[in-house]
C-alpha cells in the first residue's frame, strides 16, 4: 500500500494513469464498434444467401419466366447489342432462352414484374323488363269495331227501335252486314224516340265533321256536326250534335282514328237508305 501510495504521490506517475485509462476506454469503443459493423455484415450476408436458396429451390410456377437482374434502367440502346447465331449456344440453352429488357421501377429493389394473368370481368346480362301497360287498358265491349264498306252502303242499312232494361225507347243504327254503328239515348215515349230517329236522318245528311284531339280543334256552334273525340279507355268515338249543342246520337269506340271517320260515313249512308224496324212490338206480342 505503502508503494502505491508512493506511486500516485509521484506527478509524472498520475498522468501516466490518467493516459493509459483513456487508452482503454478508447480501445473498448472501437472494439464495440468492430463487433456491431461485423454483426450486420453476417445479418446481411445470411439474409442474401437464404433469398438466393429460396430462389434455386423453390419450384417456378407453370408458364413464369426467371427473374431478370439487371442494374441497366432506362431504354436500351439497339447499336450495342451483340448478335450471336444459333450455333454459339447449346440445344438445351436454345430451348430455354428467354430474352427480356430491363424495366424502369420507382424502387431499385424491384427488377422486373411477371404480371399475373387477368380474368375478363362477365357482362352482367340485363334482364329484359316487361313492356309497361297501357295507360288505358281495353275492356271488353259488346260492339265489333266497325269498318266502314263501299259495298255495305250500296245496300239498305237497319234503324232499330228497341227498349232498354230500363223499360226507355231507344234506336240504333246498323249497316246491310248488321254492324251497329251508331245508339241513341233513351226516350220515355216512341213518339220521342221516332221524333229522334227523323233528327238524327235530317242532321247526318248536312253535319261537318269537326275533330276534338287535334291542336286546332274549335267548337262548331250553331250547326249540326259529327265530333270526334277520345274516351276515358283513349279509344276514338263520334257524337252527332243537333245545332243546340244537344248530343242526338253517339257511336261505339274504335282503335283508329280512320275507322272513327269511316264510321260517320256509315251513318250517312243508312240516313239516306234504311228499314225501319220496330222490335218493341215482337216484345209486347210475346208478353201477350
Amino acid at each position: 500500500m505503502d508503494k502505491i501510495s508512493e506511486f500516485f504521490s509521484t506527478g509524472n506517475n498520475l498522468y501516466y494513469v490518467i493516459a493509459a485509462a483513456a487508452a482503454l476506454v478508447i480501445a473498448a469503443v472501437v472494439i464495440a464498434v468492430a463487433v456491431t459493423v461485423a454483426k450486420k455484415k453476417k445479418k446481411r450476408a445470411e439474409a442474401e444467401s437464404e433469398a438466393d436458396t429460396r430462389e434455386t429451390d423453390s419450384p417456378s410456377a407453370p408458364g413464369s419466366e426467371p427473374a431478370y437482374d439487371s442494374s441497366a434502367e432506362g431504354e436500351i440502346d439497339v447499336d450495342k447489342l451483340v448478335v450471336r447465331s444459333e450455333s454459339d449456344y447449346s440445344p438445351e440453352l436454345n430451348a430455354n432462352l428467354t430474352i427480356r429488357l430491363p424495366v424502369k421501377y420507382e424502387s431499385d429493389e424491384v427488377d422486373s414484374i411477371v404480371p399475373a394473368p387477368v380474368r375478363n370481368k362477365e357482362k352482367k346480362v340485363k334482364k329484359a323488363e316487361p313492356e309497361p301497360k297501357p295507360e288505358h287498358e281495353e275492356k271488353k265491349t259488346s260492339f265489333k269495331e266497325h269498318v266502314h264498306s263501299p259495298e255495305a252502303g250500296r245496300r239498305p242499312g237497319t234503324i232499330q227501335i228497341y227498349t232498354d232494361m230500363g223499360g226507355k225507347y231507344r234506336f240504333r243504327f246498323k249497316t246491310s252486314n248488321g254492324e251497329t254503328v251508331g245508339h241513341s239515348q233513351g226516350y220515355t215515349s216512341k213518339e220521342a224516340c221516332k221524333n229522334g230517329i227523323k233528327a238524327v236522318i235530317n242532321a247526318a245528311r248536312v253535319a261537318d265533321r269537326v275533330d276534338s284531339t287535334r291542336e286546332d280543334y274549335v267548337a262548331a256552334i250553331g250547326k249540326t256536326s259529327f265530333v270526334i273525340y277520345r274516351d276515358r279507355e283513349n279509344k276514338f268515338r263520334f257524337r252527332l250534335t243537333a245545332a243546340n249543342t244537344s248530343n242526338i246520337l253517339a257511336s261505339q269506340g274504335y282503335t283508329s282514328k280512320a275507322n272513327c271517320i269511316n264510321g260517320t260515313e256509315s251513318i250517312r249512308n243508312v240516313a239516306l237508305f234504311h228499314n225501319l224496324v220496330d222490335d218493341t212490338k215482337k216484345r209486347a206480342d210475346k208478353q201477350a
